[in-house]
């Protein structure tokens, strides 16, 4: 690496204690890390937050600043490094005043991942809210987006592997290096998302995840991304910081609504009543962009929509009946009391499942999961 690189780690290193906004508004102006390690005081002074305090120990402490990591550390680990001046760098994401300076990265080039569009959610969901996860984000990388997501249980990897289903591109934003594995659970999810996407961290490699760096990293998932999405997520969520981060950066806020409006919905419910567009569906979200998406992509969107309208059109007269009483919300129980066969209610209620129409949820009960027509 050249002198450049190190001076970019060596001004990196002091994000801790500047802060990520003074930083970011110290390359906004310099565009050079060279330069900025060699602002003066009075110069910092005429940059947007920084006081005399701040001022006097950068001065002091620059000079003598060290490399956050070494250039060994990232090469051994097969780590790159993306500068806020890099082309690779997302241009959505240097918008935002608190832009990172740097991003680590491995897999595949941050580059052609755009339009970008974060799908994010609650650890706990309902299997209903993993299902529409899994559906949205792989009919929004099929129309050409970039799911981003946070590699989290729960919502985010079902995001992340309904881009991978539809062979699109997905990033995972983390809370810890990039070369640290967590959580440990979702291990053969990571190395999937190398092969055909990419994992990004503003942090060093080494540094474990705190939960505080958490809602830091949220900045940006919304960041680079041109509008955010929320599927369950309850009145604490973290994904509720998302959204909010998502709104303060002028970027589009989507939100499912809940079944009942309770816990784990409860907090997508406040969202809609605070301004969130309320989206049932991926199509809402796609002709919303479709103008921004590649026409390859939504060309096999498209084959992909005509496929599902024909295969309702060759549903059977049973199974569209036996659709039509789930979606009225009626139990299985009730169903056998109607005198369905219990040997052909259930037969009929795999083959459902099977294509997709229908998820089983807990206590035997079951969900329609695409609309019929």
């Amino acid at each position: 690496m050249s002198d450049s690189w190190l001076n970019w780690l060596r001004l990196v290193s002091m994000s801790n204690w500047v802060g990520a906004t003074l930083m970011a508004g110290l390359i906004k102006k310099y565009q050079n890390p060279r330069l900025a390690l060699q602002a003066s005081q009075s110069e910092l002074m005429t940059i947007k937050g920084w006081d005399i305090k701040r001022a006097k120990r950068f001065v002091l402490e620059a000079p003598k600043s060290k490399p956050i990591c070494s250039i060994e550390q990232l090469e051994k680990e097969n780590i790159r490094v993306i500068t806020f001046n890099d082309e690779e760098y997302p241009s959505i994401l240097r918008e935002i005043p608190d832009s990172p300076l740097l991003l680590y990265t491995k897999g595949q080039n941050l580059g052609k991942c755009s339009p970008a569009i974060a799908v994010v959610g609650a650890r706990n969901a309902s299997q209903m809210g993993y299902e529409l996860a899994h559906d949205f984000a792989f009919k929004l990388a099929k129309a050409g987006f970039t799911v981003v997501s946070g590699l989290a249980l729960g919502i985010d990897t079902y995001a992340h592997r309904g881009a991978l289903e539809a062979e699109g591109e997905t990033i995972a934003v983390l809370a810890n290096g990039v070369d640290v594995v967590y959580p440990r659970s979702n291990a053969k999810m990571r190395d999937r998302i190398l092969k055909k996407g990419a994992i990004v961290s503003e942090y060093a490699p080494g540094v474990a995840p705190l939960p505080w760096y958490f809602p830091i990293r949220n900045r940006i998932i919304s960041g680079m991304c041109i509008a955010t999405l929320v599927i369950e997520a309850s009145a604490r969520s973290g994904s509720l910081i998302t959204a909010r981060l998502a709104g303060e950066q002028n970027r589009e806020v989507f939100a499912v609504p809940g079944g009942n409006g309770k816990s784990p919905s409860q907090g997508t419910m406040n969202l809609i009543k605070e301004g969130a567009i309320l989206v049932t569906s991926p199509e809402e979200i796609i002709d919303y962009y479709s103008k921004l998406l590649p026409k390859d992509k939504l060309k096999n969107f498209e084959n992909l929509k005509n496929k599902e309208i024909s295969e309702n059109n060759s549903l059977k007269n049973e199974e569209r009946i036996i659709l039509q009483k789930l979606a009225t919300g009626a139990s299985i129980d009730s169903l056998l009391k109607e005198g369905y066969n219990n040997d052909k209610l259930f037969s009929l209620l795999l083959s459902l499942e099977m294509r997709n129409y229908i998820v089983r949820l807990s206590g035997g009960r079951y969900q329609l999961r695409r609309e019929i027509k």
